[in-house]
């Protein structure tokens, strides 16, 4: 249930392994509010989260737009 992402802005996929976040795609949401991004496969136990924030558009490096999600890797 996440809003569009405003003008210029886009929501961006984050693997966190151990503590460092690293770019796993932008995506964007429809009018319900669903998105989906398909993440290429990490080595077991490599990836210890997820989380998404929203970025200028294009996405960044590193995350510098506020963590809307985040969830842990099971």
């Amino acid at each position: 249930k996440l809003p569009p992402a405003p003008a210029g802005k886009t929501y961006e996929l984050w693997t966190i392994v151990g503590t460092t976040p690293r770019p796993a795609g932008l995506f964007t949401v429809d009018p319900s509010g669903r998105g989906s991004h398909r993440v290429a496969s990490a080595p077991a136990g490599a990836v210890t989260g997820f989380a998404v924030s929203l970025e200028p558009e294009g996405g960044t490096t590193a995350p510098t737009g506020p963590i809307v999600l985040a969830s842990s890797a099971r």
